[in-house]
């Protein structure tokens, strides 16, 4: 199927590469239909760009790559929502935000992961109750973003 995007003009998409979110997505609740689409040289990273909506792409990430003690479990309403019987079935993603241009202060929402399940290509954003995460955890901590640049004070000594 042929689709239209902003980002990425147009692209030629398989069926079976559909994923379904049937109640949408928190602050795109209409947007039901979207498609992972690798960004060229990072395997970790993806954008999730709607199919109906050409302006609409989230980029997101496998947050357990980059946050080595990430863990929860899906809670049983939405394992059975979702059709989900066994581990194989899952994929987690966490939606990344770049604020401005500075990389350095790159965030991923681990409180809400999406959950995709691969078989149904059904899925549904999380939020995690009781859980020690947010929608803000950064990407890169030890990077110093533009506006966190280390300052140096010069002061000369006596003229000696």
């Amino acid at each position: 199927m042929k689709i239209e995007t902003t980002r990425f003009g147009n692209l030629e998409i398989k069926e079976e590469k559909i994923i379904t979110f049937p109640r949408g997505i928190p602050g795109f609740e209409n947007v039901r239909r979207f498609f992972l689409l690798p960004v060229e040289g990072l395997e970790d990273i993806h954008w999730l760009q709607a199919v109906e909506n050409p302006g609409v792409a989230l980029l997101v990430i496998d947050p357990f790559k980059y946050f080595i003690d990430y863990s929860f479990e899906i809670p049983g309403p939405d394992l059975e929502e979702l059709e989900i019987t066994e581990q194989a079935q899952v994929l987690v993603i966490a939606v990344v935000t770049i604020p401005g241009d500075d990389p350095a202060l790159t965030t991923a929402n681990l409180l809400a992961p999406v959950i995709i399940n691969t078989r149904t290509s059904r899925a549904r954003q999380i939020i995690l109750n009781g859980l020690p995460y947010t929608t803000r955890h950064r990407l890169f901590p030890d990077m110093n973003s533009s506006s966190e640049k280390k300052k140096c004070n010069v002061s000369g000594g006596e003229g000696k």
